[in-house]
C-alpha cells in the first residue's frame, strides 16, 4: 500500500507537466519562393526546431505564397491561420507605421546596423508594442539584402533622372513607393507573385528587389540590365501569432527560441554571400551589372533621402531619428 500510495503520488505532482507538453503544430507562410534566401532560413528555421523539439512538433512549411501571398499574410496570421511570417517590413507598416523606420533609403545600410536598431531598447519601444497589440508578436529579423534596380532595355539607368518615367514594380507599401516618386520614375504597387507576369506583360519596366529575389524567382531572365542603387539594405521581421505566442509552454517557446537565433545569425552569415554570388551568374549570364561612382550614389541619396521627413520624423520623432542617424554611422 505504501508503495502504492507513493506511485499515485508522483503520477498526481506530474499531471500538470504532462498537461502542458502537447503537441505543437506550427503553420509557417512563406510569400517567396523556396529557392531564395528567405525561403532557405525558412528551411533552416523549420530544421532547427525540430532538433529542438522532436516529435513534439508539427512544422507545416508553405513556400511561394501557396498559403497566403504578400498583402494577405499578416492577417492571415492575425487570425491564427498561420503562426510564423516574415514579410518585408514595409508590410506591417499598415499596422504600424513607425516601422518604416528600418527600411528609409539609404539609412540603415548593412546587417549590423539593421540588427542594432531591431535591438535598441528605445527604438522597440516606438514600434513593438503597438504591433503586439495586433496580434503579432516579432520574433527575429532575417537580413534580404541590397535592394537593386533591374530593367529592361539597352539604355543604362546610372543617375535618378535616367529613371524618370520608367515604370518600376514596388511593393504597395509607401515607404516603397515614396523614393521613386521623389525620383520622377512611376512606382507600381503589383503583388510578389504577379510581378513575373506584369513583367512578361510589360505592365512594368523592372523592379528593384535584392539579387537573391531576382535569382530565386527567375525574373533575372527577364531583364537586360542591374544598376547597384542599394538604395535600401531590406530585411524582414519575423512574427509570431501572438496569442500562440504567448501560450507556449517555456520548454516550447525556449526551443522555438533557439532555433530562430540559429537560423537569424546564419541568415546573416549568408546574406551578403548569397546576393554577391547572385549577381557574378547573372554577369556570367549576359546581364550588364553596373556598379555606381560615390559621386552617382550621392545623387540617388540626394534624390531619396528627404522621405526621412514624412516617413521618418514624422512618425517617430526627432529622438528617435537621432537614434537611428546615430547607429546608422556607428562602424
Amino acid at each position: 500500500m505504501k508503495l502504492t500510495a507513493t506511485l499515485a503520488g508522483l503520477l498526481v505532482a506530474a499531471m500538470p507537466i504532462l498537461a502542458t507538453a502537447q503537441p505543437l503544430t506550427m503553420v509557417l507562410s512563406n510569400d517567396n519562393n523556396a529557392k531564395g534566401l528567405k525561403g532557405q532560413t525558412f528551411d533552416f528555421f523549420v530544421e532547427r526546431a525540430k532538433e529542438a523539439l522532436g516529435d513534439d512538433l508539427t512544422a507545416d512549411m508553405h513556400h511561394g505564397g501557396t498559403l497566403f501571398d504578400q498583402d494577405s499574410q499578416v492577417v492571415g496570421t492575425q487570425l491564427g491561420e498561420a503562426q510564423i511570417i516574415a514579410p518585408a517590413i514595409g508590410i506591417y507598416s499598415q499596422l504600424v507605421p513607425e516601422v518604416n523606420m528600418f527600411e528609409l533609403p539609404f539609412l540603415l545600410s548593412s546587417p549590423a546596423k539593421i540588427q542594432a536598431a531591431f535591438e535598441d531598447e528605445s527604438l522597440r519601444a516606438l514600434w513593438v508594442p503597438k504591433l503586439q497589440a495586433k496580434g503579432i508578436e516579432p520574433v527575429a529579423i532575417w537580413m534580404n539584402g541590397p535592394r537593386d534596380l533591374g530593367y529592361r532595355g539597352d539604355k543604362p539607368v546610372l543617375l535618378p533622372e535616367d529613371a524618370q518615367g520608367l515604370k518600376i514594380r514596388v511593393q504597395s507599401a509607401p515607404v516603397y513607393v515614396a523614393p521613386f516618386e521623389a525620383i520622377h520614375s512611376n512606382p507600381v504597387g503589383v503583388s510578389w507573385s504577379e510581378t513575373p507576369t506584369a513583367l512578361e506583360q510589360g505592365v512594368i519596366d523592372g523592379a528593384e528587389p535584392t539579387p537573391n529575389a531576382w535569382r530565386g524567382s527567375g525574373m533575372w531572365q527577364m531583364i537586360d540590365q542591374i544598376t547597384l542603387t542599394e538604395h535600401i539594405y531590406t530585411a524582414w521581421i519575423v512574427g509570431a501569432n501572438k496569442m500562440w505566442w504567448d501560450g507556449l509552454t517555456d520548454a516550447q517557446r525556449e526551443g522555438l527560441q533557439s532555433a530562430l537565433d540559429a537560423a537569424t545569425a546564419w541568415n546573416a552569415e549568408q546574406a551578403d554571400q548569397i546576393n554577391n554570388q547572385d549577381l557574378e551568374f547573372f554577369a556570367s549570364e549576359g546581364k550588364q551589372i553596373h556598379r555606381l561612382t560615390e559621386e552617382q550614389q550621392a545623387a540617388w541619396k540626394d534624390a531619396m533621402v528627404p522621405v526621412w521627413q514624412k516617413y521618418g520624423t514624422e512618425v517617430i520623432g526627432e529622438d528617435g531619428m537621432n537614434r537611428l542617424i546615430e547607429i546608422s554611422k556607428a562602424e
